[in-house]
């Protein structure tokens, strides 16, 4: 189909099935639903119920798409303490004298 699709390829719209369909494949069905297909249970040509993926983090998403690559150690953490500066004036200070000195 050529309608919207998410984020690995699968199409927006739903599949539907009918529950007969539903109990005689529903091992088939629930494969389509874990690859990210929505999938719709209907009676009598009725919708009656909506199979979704159970969502995962965006994230894990985009690393499956490619658009991200996991760190390479996602253990590292920045330092708990701030580094320390020589010097008297705090960070505010000098960066006040700078403007001041850049307007004229």
């Amino acid at each position: 189909m050529g309608g919207k699709k998410n984020l690995n390829g699968k199409d927006l719209e739903p599949l539907s099935f009918g529950v007969r369909e539903l109990r005689q494949s529903a091992s088939q069905i629930l494969d389509q639903v874990k690859e990210g297909s929505v999938v719709e249970i209907t009676e009598h040509g009725i919708p009656v119920a909506r199979l979704v993926p159970i969502a995962r983090s965006l994230y894990e998403e985009f690393i499956e798409a490619g658009f991200i690559t996991p760190a390479s150690n996602p253990e590292w953490r920045p330092t708990k303490s701030p580094a320390k500066l020589k010097g008297t004036k705090s960070a505010s200070q000098v960066l006040l004298e700078m403007r001041a000195e850049a307007r004229y």
